[in-house]
């Protein structure tokens, strides 16, 4: 996250897709990787096994 928060100017988006596998990663683990790259949480869409999330990089 830290490097995709690099990359983005702020305002950036940042559309994240998950779907339940072997490297499924829980919305509330993601939240925590995107806070602590200094990304605003904006949207979640899906069922909780199968979600996009959608983040904006803060200035």
């Amino acid at each position: 996250m830290a490097e995709l928060r690099r990359v983005l100017k702020p305002g950036g988006r940042l559309v994240v897709g998950e779907f339940a596998d072997r490297h499924y990663v829980p919305l509330v683990t993601l939240l925590q990787y995107a806070q602590a790259s200094r990304f605003e949480f904006c949207a979640r869409l899906g069922p909780p096994l199968a979600y996009y999330a959608q983040f904006r990089a803060s200035a």
